[in-house]
């Protein structure tokens, strides 16, 4: 009786560490985009021609308005075109739309396709490279096995500006796959490490406290 009564207290903290999770994961996703903007926002002006950036630009907006408009799979195939277009930093800023609205548009799998082709085109700057890693693994958490989605999480080292982000959604993953222990682990590892960004840290606090504390 007494197993079975922890079992059931096991279940109910991870359940509750998941929900905090969704409810904070909007948050993180949000600070990675904004990031990725400013970023990128700079590589699309830096040395390119005026006209052809101007082109570009246009082209970027139009498939934005698709977007707003609430025609995610029209932007989604908007963005695919301009992705391979002579279009500079906005054909790199692009393959991310193509992705976002894909998601937007009930199309994970396609999504995490653009993402995983993202994260192996060496022609890309590294810090790319890792966000479209980690967004492929953020976005497949109910698509994607645990393996799968350590594996790609795996391949973001440690001088990466993603690797705290990804250190959190490793051990997410390790929590939706009933590996509690490691995700406490994890998660008191990420905590208690001073060269994470104080937002990452609160949030790994917070799901080590529904969890049932850190790891002594």
């Amino acid at each position: 009786m007494a197993n079975f009564i922890e079992e059931v207290d096991e279940e109910v903290r991870r359940e509750r560490a998941e929900k905090l999770w969704k409810r904070w994961s909007p948050v993180a996703i949000g600070a990675v985009v904004l990031l990725l903007a400013g970023v990128a926002g700079h590589q699309v002006w830096k040395g390119w021609e005026a006209d052809k950036a101007a082109a570009a630009g246009a082209r970027f907006s139009a498939a934005l308005g698709l977007a707003q408009a609430g025609k995610p799979a029209e932007a989604a195939t908007a963005f695919a075109d301009l992705s391979k277009a002579d279009a500079g930093g906005y054909a790199m800023l692009a393959r991310f739309q193509q992705a976002a609205n894909l998601i937007e548009a009930k199309d994970v799998t396609g999504a995490i396709a653009v993402y995983d082709a993202i994260a192996g085109d060496a022609k890309l700057d590294a810090r790319f490279r890792d966000l479209a890693r980690y967004l492929a693994a953020f976005h497949g958490m109910e698509q994607l096995t645990s393996d799968q989605i350590k594996q790609r999480l795996a391949n973001i080292g440690s001088s990466s500006a993603w690797y705290g982000n990804a250190r959190e959604l490793s051990a997410v993953a390790e929590l939706k796959a009933g590996n509690v222990d490691e995700a406490r682990r994890q998660l008191t590892a990420l905590a208690d490490d001073p060269l994470v960004p104080t937002g990452l840290r609160g949030r790994a606090t917070e799901l080590l406290a529904a969890l049932g504390g850190p790891v002594q």
